[in-house]
């Protein structure tokens, strides 16, 4: 089976879950990066399942992937799954594929499974090692666990009443437009940069360029936060939004090796933020023992 997985990931987080994917799943896997810098992606016809992969963003899936499958060609019939990453497990986070579903049913593509796997926030707050460890090893268990059900062709379709979906249209439209308007207002901070060009280069929409060595970003912004998130020098001011920065990686494959980092965090302990995901990983943890998956096989 050929599977090609078309990944929209700001901070890496969806990029990550899509190597997992690659990595576990049995058959051929090519991961896609959707950016204003991949070049042509591969042709879907040519592959037996289609992924589809994004950040929530508003409880929705971001503009980007929005538009790239738009542009993906018509074909007669062809399975596919999305997988989706964010920073909590909140069910509010269920409706966030809606247009994405919409979109590529109408070309022919049979979205079958849809996933959500908990990654550490790339905003808002900055996780602590103990949090970030507990939502990698999960997500490496539960990802393998999202394979057998896509080598099992699983079918699950979720139909969500009116009721729990009015909102996201709203926030989608709210969000696209805002972080275009608010992307001029970030800045860099010269007295902090290298000038390693890496926000630049990473930058999937093209946004930032240099002029007369001044950094200059631009309304094509997506409110990806790979720009601040990435800055080895944190030298990257993100306008209103600067109370929410997060920089710098969790170091995530060495934290799940470290034994003097506690694991797991929840739902042993789940007060304050923590009650956040207790929901979450008592279902995961269901889900993972129903299929004889040991979680703690996955700290090595």
């Amino acid at each position: 089976m050929k599977v090609i997985l078309y990944t929209f990931s700001g901070t890496g987080n969806t990029l990550k879950v899509a190597a997992l994917i690659k990595k576990y799943m049995n058959a051929d896997v090519t991961v896609y990066r959707v950016s204003a810098k991949s070049g042509n992606a591969p042709d879907a016809s040519g592959f037996d399942l289609i992924g589809l992969g994004y950040p929530i963003h508003a409880f929705n899936a971001p503009e980007p992937i929005l538009k790239f499958a738009e542009s993906l060609p018509e074909v007669a019939y062809r399975r596919a799954f999305i997988f989706k990453t964010s920073g909590e497990g909140l069910h509010l986070n269920d409706c966030s594929s809606q247009k994405l579903i919409q979109i590529v049913r109408k070309k022919g593509y049979d979205v079958t499974l849809e996933r959500h796997v908990v990654m550490p926030y790339n905003m808002i707050y900055r996780h602590s090692e103990a949090m970030a460890k507990q939502m990698w090893i999960y997500a490496k268990a539960y990802v393998e666990y999202i394979c057998k059900e896509l080598e099992g062709c699983k079918r699950e379709n979720v139909k969500l009443p009116f009721y729990k979906t009015w909102y996201a249209p709203l926030l989608r439209v709210i969000e696209q437009k805002f972080a275009h308007i608010h992307g001029p207002l970030f800045k860099v901070n010269a007295n902090k940069c290298l000038n390693c060009g890496k926000c630049v280069k990473t930058c999937p929409q093209n946004n930032i360029t240099v002029e007369n060595g001044n950094f200059k970003f631009g309304h094509n912004c997506v409110l990806c936060m790979g720009c601040s998130f990435g800055c080895p020098a944190d030298a990257i001011n993100v306008g209103i939004f600067k109370f929410w920065k997060v920089n710098g990686s969790y170091r995530l494959e060495e934290l799940a090796h470290d034994n003097s980092v506690q694991f797991p965090l929840v739902p042993n302990y789940a007060r304050g933020i923590y009650r956040l995901y207790k929901k979450y990983y008592r279902e995961v943890d269901k889900v993972l023992k129903n299929a004889g998956i040991d979680v703690n096989a996955y700290k090595v």
